[in-house]
């Protein structure tokens, strides 16, 4: 039961580092770390986009803190390490504490994404198993801009730029978000106000730093530390020799779920 449990884990995670490690390189979160789920997050400014010539490495850190009425409290983090080639191929291993996914003790996990080779891989170490899935090819070779809306502005969301500033030994630019949901919108008594500063780098395309706070969902925080601009070792994107490597069957993917990570981009 064990066995079968933790490769329902890992299959449900994939999808989402796929996501994490080939569309946002922690890039400008779309709504920030966990509390928008488990999210990606992910290494790119925009979905399916390949960052090339950037290479980099560093650890991440990712938590969420979540109050209760009653006193209780639910804390879930994520730490590791995550890593991107010159050709765009990334790497992130995470160890999971709290939550579902860590309920019986820290969980680690290992995705792999190679947009050369056209697989991306999540390892799990304690059957030596990595499950492969060939990537989806984007369309005309481009990578997918942003979506255009003519939307009209939100008068409750309010965005205010912070300049740039050395944010852990990068150049980052800031930018502060607030968003209102008014009295009785959606059954709440008072105005629900929830709050974000996320910190992007420009030069490596990722998220360095993120703070999310929301009534309804808890506090969260995202951070890269010990960034490194010199290219990773090249093992690190490698399938290890004494792994079996599976094939996902056609069409099945990896599966809808979502794992913590850095924010995604708007």
């Amino acid at each position: 039961m064990k066995t079968k449990s933790a490769a329902v884990l890992f299959c449900l995670l994939a999808s989402a580092a796929v996501n994490a490690q080939m569309g946002p390189p922690p890039g400008m979160p779309r709504g920030g770390p966990p509390h928008g789920g488990f999210g990606p997050g992910g290494l790119g400014p925009h979905p399916g986009k390949v960052v090339t010539g950037a290479p980099y490495s560093a650890d991440v850190t990712n938590s969420l803190v979540r109050s209760l009425p009653d006193g209780n409290s639910i804390q879930w983090t994520t730490t590791g390490h995550v890593a991107r080639d010159s050709d765009g191929r990334t790497y992130s291993q995470e160890t999971i504490t709290g939550g579902f996914l860590g309920q019986n003790g820290p969980t680690t996990i290992v995705f792999i994404a190679d947009p050369v080779a056209g697989y991306s891989y999540v390892l799990n170490a304690s059957t030596k198993v990595a499950r492969r899935r060939a990537l989806k090819p984007l369309q005309g070779g481009e990578p997918r801009g942003p979506r255009e809306h003519n939307r009209p502005a939100n008068p409750n969301v309010a965005t205010t730029d912070l300049g740039t500033q050395a944010v852990n030994g990068v150049n980052a630019q800031g930018k502060s978000t607030t968003h209102t949901i008014p009295a009785g919108a959606m059954g709440n008594v008072q105005p629900l106000v929830s709050t974000s500063e996320t910190w992007y780098s420009a030069d490596l395309q990722v998220v360095v730093s993120s703070k999310h706070n929301d009534p309804m969902n808890g506090q969260s925080n995202y951070a890269l530390t010990n960034i490194q601009r010199a290219a990773p070792s090249a093992a690190l994107f490698q399938v290890p020799a004494d792994y079996t490597v599976q094939d996902e069957p056609a069409g099945r993917g990896f599966g809808p779920g979502r794992r913590p990570g850095p924010p995604p981009a708007q």
